[in-house]
């Protein structure tokens, strides 16, 4: 089979994108020629260190993997001036959609070729020319790669491009698992990658150790299990919750499922299950996780040299609780991915709508389906309540956020602070967008409803069938990764939550394609959603692009220098 077929839909979209991102770089450079906002930091230490001086700036608070890369690329070409400086950046974005695209790739198929021991079959992950499955991953991965808080900096000095890089270059690795690898060079390697990720953002611990461990030990404990048992891939619900518990603690079970059939009785019921199960191997678990103990191990003895977390001014980057940030996650997602999460609002109403080619068009193409059903009153009430207190009690508004009107946020808290009740009337939002992104989570077509077994599968049973929407335990883990890196910041930035943001969006399922290269049951229609996704994305990056190039304004104390809007 020709190299051409594989990978031309990949080969288009990076063409795309270095197009478009080429474009922002050269009115970027055209408008902003000096070094803009952190870059007066950022840029100047970059310099000293490609002149052979490294002493440091005491108001950067991050490490220097940036200024390191920077030292890097200039001992190859020779200059280190802002523009070049800034072309990191577009190269990273290219090599992020890359990863992000591989990325899809291996999350669309690892679970359908998985070996006994529950290695991925990598030769089993090569590309087909009829797979409908690489024209969406490619499409999907344009999109993250067009997600607007990351890209507008990916022509900008700033570190959150190639710090989400690595980040998601280290959950490609760990999603890959080579089959036959020694398992000790997979550990030197993912504690070397996580490392490289810690020396551009030292919250970056939280997903390269945090969050793989968790996955880690999941997979790892289902593994054991289902030698043991030698029993199929699909998660049974089982009609008591004492039974689950017994399973648990007598022979490692580990109770998961889908997330579209999770209700509030399984997220108790799955750490309980994981716990039992993890007591009962513990060296089997601590061979699963010693990596990433490693080194976390190795960004503990950093904190206790240091004196801190931060590098640099630690006065004003003060850990703390701050669980509202959790609240504010939501918005931000159904926000940047509307045209993905709207659906979960049409959805309940298609029933309405007679039988019809456009019913059934809007049900493969644009809602599917997902047995998560209107938000269930326990919940509601839960979230209500505890929203409500995290609110009242522990709402931090950091100084730098009403001192700068330059950034969006400020913007968004001034409504907020308009009237002291508008905080607590913002929670039923809060609980109504974090619905539409688990139901999300939980999308699929309606072909996979139909070739399933049974109502409660978890796990694809063959290779016919699509790609099931993401487990429990994913979003458990997911979850607890992205409040420990949030909550435990004092300051809302959009930039904050990008991460998690691309996390998601990798685990969102495609409607309207089949992983099978079988075209005889007629399936191969395109997920309509992306092309919605990509027109909202490039308009609320023009939005932003042109309100930080053409409507520069000026601080009374500062007369006549232009101040930008931006993230």
């Amino acid at each position: 089979m020709s190299y051409f077929p594989q990978k031309w839909p990949a080969l288009f979209a990076l063409a795309l994108l270095v197009s478009i991102v080429g474009a922002w770089y050269n009115l970027v450079s055209k408008n902003v020629p000096d070094p803009y906002l952190d870059e007066v930091f950022h840029v100047p230490q970059a310099q000293r260190y490609c002149n052979n001086d490294y002493t440091w700036d005491p108001k950067i608070t991050t490490p220097p993997g940036l200024y390191l890369l920077s030292l890097l690329v200039n001992s190859t070409f020779g200059y280190c001036s802002t523009s070049s400086l800034r072309a990191l950046n577009v190269g990273a974005i290219c090599v992020l959609f890359l990863v992000a695209y591989d990325t899809l790739r291996v999350l669309n198929r690892r679970l359908l070729h998985r070996g006994k021991n529950g290695d991925v079959d990598t030769e089993r992950l090569q590309n087909t020319a009829d797979d409908p499955q690489l024209l969406l991953d490619a499409h999907a991965a344009l999109n993250i790669s067009l997600f607007p808080p990351l890209f507008f900096f990916s022509s900008l000095y700033y570190t959150d491009v190639i710090s989400t890089l690595v980040v998601l270059l280290s959950y490609n690795l760990f999603l890959r698992n080579k089959k036959g690898q020694s398992k000790i060079c997979q550990g030197i390697i993912s504690v070397f990658i996580g490392a490289v990720a810690l020396s551009f953002r030292q919250t970056n611990i939280f997903w390269v150790a945090v969050f793989p461990a968790g996955l880690a030990l999941v997979e790892t404990l289902k593994n054991a299990n289902e030698f043991l048992e030698t029993t199929n891939k699909r998660s049974v619900k089982a009609d008591d919750a004492m039974s689950i518990v017994k399973r648990s603690w007598s022979g490692g079970h580990v109770y998961d499922l889908s997330i579209q059939d999770a209700g509030l009785a399984d997220c108790v019921l799955f750490p309980i299950s994981i716990a039992l199960a993890a007591l009962g191997k513990p060296i089997v678990v601590l061979k699963a996780v010693l990596p990433y103990i490693v080194l976390l191990g190795l960004f503990a003895s950093f904190v206790v040299w240091n004196g801190g977390v931060v590098l640099g001014d630690k006065s004003n980057h003060v850990a703390t609780i701050h669980v509202p940030q959790m609240l504010y996650l939501w918005p931000y997602i159904v926000f940047f991915s509307i045209p993905l999460t709207f659906v979960s609002l049409v959805r309940p109403v298609l029933h309405l709508f007679p039988e019809s080619p456009l019913k059934t068009f809007l049900q493969n193409n644009l809602a599917g389906s997902s047995g998560i059903s209107a938000p269930a009153i326990i919940s509601t009430c839960l979230f209500t309540i505890a929203g409500l207190g995290a609110v009242h009690f522990n709402t931090i508004v950091h100084p730098f956020t009403l001192a700068d009107n330059r950034h969006y946020v400020f913007y968004v808290f001034r409504i907020l602070r308009r009237h002291s009740a508008l905080k607590y009337l913002a929670v039923p939002f809060y609980y109504i967008c974090a619905w539409m992104a688990v139901v999300t989570l939980g999308s699929t077509s309606e072909h996979t409803v139909k070739v399933a077994q049974e109502p409660k599968d978890a796990y694809p049973v063959d290779d016919e069938t699509e790609r099931q929407p993401c487990q429990l335990s994913f979003v458990i883990v997911w979850l607890i990764t992205t409040a420990l890196s949030l909550i435990t910041a004092p300051l809302v930035e959009p930039r904050y939550f990008i991460i998690p943001w691309i996390i998601w969006r990798l685990h969102v399922p495609n409607i309207g394609a089949s992983l099978s290269p079988n075209r005889s049951r007629g399936k191969g229609t395109y997920d309509l959603r992306l092309f919605l996704e990509t027109a909202w994305l490039l308009t609320v990056n023009a939005t932003i692009a042109y309100n930080f190039l053409y409507r520069g304004f000026s601080w009374p104390n500062e007369p006549g220098k232009v101040q930008r809007f931006l993230w």
